[in-house]
């Protein structure tokens, strides 16, 4: 019987310590995401202001599209903190399917964001490599 309470326990203990580690990727994950999204937002500007000489004759429609895309990863991240927050208060009030719900579209804003940040760095290594 104590065997089976020691495993138990130690299963336990290996689960919590899993989820703290998802917990801690999770919040890396979307600061990254942001770092990433504003840093090449920042640095893009700054790149085409000083190394691509942007003339009448430019197609800068890549380059908007990239900022663009970059911005709106920001904006998704920010919306799923608040997602993310509002599926935590309904899983609290014991609204489990719509927390669920909720926590879905928290997914989405996730993943949305980052197909967007990579979209918009490969439409602005696109822009560099044709204007170079």
């Amino acid at each position: 019987m104590r065997r089976l309470k020691k495993k138990i326990q130690e299963k336990d203990d290996w689960k919590n310590t899993i989820l703290k580690i998802r917990e801690y990727s999770s919040e890396q994950f979307d600061k990254l995401l942001v770092y990433l999204s504003s840093g090449a937002l920042v640095l893009t500007l700054g790149f085409v202001k000083e190394i691509v000489k942007v003339t009448d004759e430019t197609d800068v429609r890549l380059l908007i599209a990239s900022w663009s895309l970059f911005a709106l990863s920001l904006l998704l991240v920010l919306i799923s903190h608040k997602t993310s927050l509002i599926s935590m208060d309904l899983e609290l009030a014991g609204k489990k399917k719509k927390s669920d719900k909720t926590d879905v579209i928290t997914d989405v804003f996730n993943w949305s964001a980052l197909i967007f940040l990579i979209t918009g760095i490969i439409f602005f290594i696109i822009f560099i490599s044709c204007n170079l």
